[in-house]
């Protein structure tokens, strides 16, 4: 069955529109970016907002969309479009407090991206397949070597995984 992915082609039109209008009024990266000066002042909405824009110019952009298309598509059709939504928020914003915490500075959705794939990964161990098992394994290895290494994708990779488990488990 050939499902065309709506949701995650919805939220990466936004995240295009945003992400373009940053390269013809600069200061909307300034004014979206995750900051702590920001986030002192009660600018709470600067823990969503880094995910519309992209302070990594082309290349990660060019990552960061194809990757969250592919992911997205996957996950729309193992999790409904409310859990899509809830995996892709809720693992954005703990990677948002993240890079609070080890890159104070920034912006990107890549962090969201990473909870997708958390949950992409707990569905792969359910998998009657070696393979997808062991890609499940090294995907939640990497999710831990990576928030040891205070790599700000780590946590919304597991964030994305333990989220995913309990959907999935009280899917069946």
């Amino acid at each position: 069955m050939n499902r065309l992915p709506v949701l995650t082609l919805i939220v990466l039109g936004v995240t295009g529109i945003f992400t373009g209008l940053e390269f013809v009024y600069p200061a909307l990266l300034l004014a979206l970016r995750r900051t702590p000066d920001a986030l002192a002042q009660h600018e709470y909405w600067r823990l969503v907002t880094p995910m519309l824009v992209h302070d990594g110019g082309w290349r990660q952009i060019a990552f960061n969309f194809p990757a969250t298309l592919i992911v997205g598509a996957i996950v729309e059709r193992v999790y409904s479009k409310g859990q899509w939504l809830v995996l892709y928020f809720a693992a954005g914003v703990l990677g948002e407090f993240a890079g609070l915490a080890w890159q104070p500075y920034g912006a990107g959705n890549s962090v969201a991206g990473a909870g997708l794939l958390g949950a992409i990964a707990v569905w792969l161990l359910t998998v009657k397949s070696a393979q997808a098992r062991i890609g499940a394994i090294a995907l939640l290895g990497s999710a831990l070597v990576l928030t040891a290494l205070r790599d700000l994708h780590g946590p919304p990779l597991l964030a994305g995984a333990c989220v995913g488990a309990v959907m999935l488990k009280r899917h069946r």
